[in-house]
């Protein structure tokens, strides 16, 4: 619906998709591969078992939950989009996105939820390491 993605119209230099596309990439790429990597390099200097057995099993499945941050970056993009619309919508783009009512400028109802998606995905995988009796340090 926001086509952050809409390179053509940002190399014909459409400031406003240029906007889009710059803080999107920032927001939507950079910033999750970062959190990726951080995650990754956590994950690889802790030696966590994953056995067949009930704390192994649990310790997948929150690991696995560390994957959902993704959603919480897309929803903090968003939070951006909708508080300052002005900057990243031409006129005519806004007043078509107002009318259907797809711009809701609450910041903090899109932030919040998108901080917490964050927030609980690197917690899931902290508990996997808390709850592992025999993880340590490498």
């Amino acid at each position: 619906m926001y086509k952050p993605w809409d390179t053509y119209n940002a190399w014909k230099g459409k400031p406003h998709n240029i906007k889009r596309l710059m803080a999107a990439w920032i927001i939507l790429f950079v910033t999750p591969m970062l959190h990726f990597s951080i995650l990754f390099i956590l994950l690889g200097s802790v030696n966590v078992q994953f056995d067949m057995t009930i704390s192994g099993i649990s310790n997948v499945v929150l690991i696995s939950f560390s994957s959902f941050f993704d959603f919480g970056y897309f929803r903090i993009y968003e939070s951006f989009v909708h508080k300052y619309p002005e900057s990243f919508f031409a006129d005519e783009e806004l007043m078509q996105l107002e009318r259907l009512g797809r711009i809701l400028p609450d910041f903090w109802a899109h932030f919040i939820p998108g901080a917490l998606y964050v927030i609980i995905s690197i917690l899931m995988m902290l508990i996997a390491f808390i709850i592992e009796p025999t993880s340590k340090l490498i």
